[in-house]
């Protein structure tokens, strides 16, 4: 795993590709079934894009700049003519999300401890995407130009900040275990045009990764993921609308180097699905998650 670090004074740029479409209706962790019966899913397609800048300052400290682009298509009946119309419209956003920068530390050095390791990060991210997008809804007075959903908002509109933590061990020759867990501390509360929530977000994941023997080049990877929207920040308000929930998955994945090239593709299949409710609140609301994500990356370094 030691030869997976990036040695100092050295550069790595990365594009990071994630897809998903979120249908299966959930409210709390009971599927809404009838949702897909009657035709009255919401369906979210959505493609994002990261451009990712990693500068090692030294064997333990790296910086970082990640540009981020989105698209989205949502397609609904609710939101047009409604559920009783049976005819389906489709809303669109796509543009620059949220830039972040962030650094990150290994605890122990590198060079004397081969065989695991734990790095801790720190990162800022700037409401560089649009988060008042607009899209022409039909409506039963005529077309009408209004805020798409907050999930397909490329921004959420407010300054944050992250933690991050990643490790790895090393189990045996050719097998090593690793996770990682990161928070995005969102500290405003809402958009007021909009009344979308500005939330916290989370993401965590462990697993173990074995090199394929006689294909050192090869390796192949096995884990656990829960990444989420809380009820209610940790820092800061929690006003306006906002659809919390986690889900739980299964993370199969590949990885291949090749000279200054490194490749590697994970499809987390979702396994458990709950739609939350704030913190304090019996309010039931249900929210659209996917059955699997595909994450494809490609790094480069010099």
């Amino acid at each position: 795993m030691d030869a997976g670090l990036l040695p100092a004074k050295h550069w790595q740029v990365s594009l990071a590709y994630r897809w998903f479409e979120s249908h299966r209706h959930y409210a709390g962790a009971e599927e809404q079934t009838h949702r897909d019966t009657n035709g009255t899913e919401v369906i979210n397609d959505s493609h994002f894009a990261d451009f990712t800048a990693t500068y090692a300052w030294s064997e333990r400290l790296s910086l970082s700049l990640t540009i981020p682009y989105v698209h989205h298509d949502r397609e609904s009946l609710y939101e047009h003519l409604g559920n009783n119309s049976g005819r389906r419209f489709t809303t669109r956003s796509a543009g620059l999300a949220d830039v972040r920068a962030g650094a990150s530390w290994w605890i122990l050095n590198p060079a004397d401890s081969p065989n695991g390791n734990l790095a801790v990060g720190i990162g800022l991210k700037a409401p560089t995407g649009d988060y008042r997008a607009r899209d022409v809804f039909v409506r039963p007075s005529g077309p009408t130009e209004r805020f798409v959903d907050s999930s397909i908002q490329p921004g959420d509109g407010g300054w944050g900040f992250t933690l991050e933590l990643q490790g790895y061990r090393v189990l045996r020759p050719g097998l090593a275990a690793y996770g990682s867990a990161f928070y995005l501390f969102n500290p405003k509360d809402r958009v007021a045009e909009t009344n979308f929530s500005v939330p916290d977000a989370y993401l965590a994941r462990a697993g173990v990764d074995w090199t394929v023997p006689g294909l050192h080049s090869l390796s192949v990877s096995l884990g656990g993921r829960i990444e989420g929207v809380p009820g209610n920040d940790a820092l800061g308000g929690s006003r306006g609308s906002r659809r919390p929930g986690f889900a739980v998955a299964i993370e199969p994945g590949l990885a291949l180097a090749v000279g200054r090239f490194t490749a590697n593709v994970t499809v987390p299949v979702a396994v458990h699905r709950n739609r939350t409710t704030t913190w304090g609140s019996t309010r039931a609301g249900d929210a659209a998650f996917a059955d699997c994500t595909v994450n494809v990356g490609l790094s480069w370094r010099h």
